[in-house]
């Protein structure tokens, strides 16, 4: 998965490549997120509850809604209810602790998008998904 390489003192150092999250609407990774379980994927859903004690979210679009465990955000911005948020990280099938509870996405990256033009974005969505010859 990782290439070697070696530095300037000439030690040898792993170069991991961080997988950039596949754009998916929130409703079709709801639907699809049993088949997800460690894809990395990239979506927006609109903030509906937030627990920072426990490093949990959960987003909802278009009438799905998802669990976001967002512990390994890096000094995550305060999360604003009814905000717009995309975030990107891995699917886990089990509810983040691998057993059988619903999905859950680990984000790793997250960030408030509020005045996307929601439209908008799923028309781009659809017409980058066309062109790349998708079936959404």
């Amino acid at each position: 998965r990782g290439a070697r390489t070696r530095g300037r003192a000439g030690k040898v150092a792993m170069d991991e490549t961080v997988p950039h999250g596949e754009i998916i609407h929130l409703p079709e990774l709801v639907k699809a997120a049993g088949d997800m379980h460690d894809r990395s994927v990239r979506t927006i859903g609109r903030l509906v509850s937030y627990d920072a004690a426990a490093a949990r979210a959960t987003i909802a679009l278009d009438g799905a809604s998802i669990l976001v465990d967002v512990a390994n955000v890096p000094s995550p911005d305060p999360h604003r209810i009814d905000s717009l948020y995309q975030y990107i990280g891995e699917i886990d099938g089990g509810g983040g602790g691998g057993g059988g509870g619903a999905p859950c996405l680990r984000a790793r990256v997250a960030r408030c998008v509020d005045g996307l033009d929601l439209k908008l974005y799923a028309r781009a969505l659809r017409e980058r998904n066309r062109f790349l010859g998708n079936n959404a």
